[in-house]
């Protein structure tokens, strides 16, 4: 529908679109069709693109914290980071889930020295934080994600220094495949790239 500001237009109006282009009114003939050819290639691409904006929405909880320093460096959220870093984790077989970043930045690494899901449904790790007087308060931050659920568990940070975590999981995600992802974040709140811990698949939930 077409607005009128005086002698300004803009909007549709018939078959034509009203604008303005550097203050200056234009119009133009909307096109008779749209292109729009369904492709093999072009279909795999949006759902991709499709697969890859879903588990950013799952994992949000993570990547807000872990792209939110590149996110105001490039004045993006960390939604669109999310889906640039991990566009080609998608492919035939499904979410490539040891390729994708949750976190990205200049940060000091570490090393995983342990990890595993007990029959407790304890989630433990333990890790190398390099640490060194200036960055041994930085946070460790581990996050297990269960895709079966599309749900993520964003574990309480714990000083670089402590270099061990621990937590509960979901009943229900017991006898579901978890998937492992850890980060640093300094005082600054400058993070480090994310880490892929690895893949683990507690055991069910007994039968009462």
């Amino acid at each position: 529908m077409a607005k009128y500001r005086g002698e300004e237009k803009s909007g549709k109006l018939g078959g034509v679109i009203y604008s303005s282009w550097h203050g200056r009114p234009y119009e133009r003939k909307m096109p008779e069709s749209v292109a729009n050819p369904q492709t093999e290639a072009q279909q795999a691409h949006r759902n991709a693109f499709a697969e890859i904006s879903r588990l950013s929405s799952a994992m949000k909880v993570a990547h807000s914290v872990g792209l939110h320093s590149k996110a105001v460096r490039e004045k993006l959220n960390t939604h669109s980071v999310f889906k640039k870093l991990n566009k080609d984790c998608y492919g035939a077989d499904g979410i490539d889930y040891p390729r994708v970043r949750i976190s990205w930045g200049s940060v000091t690494g570490f090393s995983i020295t342990s990890a595993d899901v007990n029959q407790e449904g304890m989630v433990c790790v333990a890790f190398d934080g390099n640490c060194t007087t200036e960055n041994k308060n930085d946070e460790f931050y581990l996050f297990v994600f269960c895709p079966d659920q599309r749900e993520g568990l964003f574990v309480a940070p714990v000083a670089r220094s402590v270099g061990f975590v621990s937590a509960p999981i979901p009943d229900e995600w017991k006898g579901h495949t978890l998937h492992l992802y850890a980060f640093m974040k300094d005082k600054k709140g400058r993070t480090s790239n994310s880490v892929y811990v690895g893949q683990y698949e507690p055991l069910a939930k007994p039968l009462l």
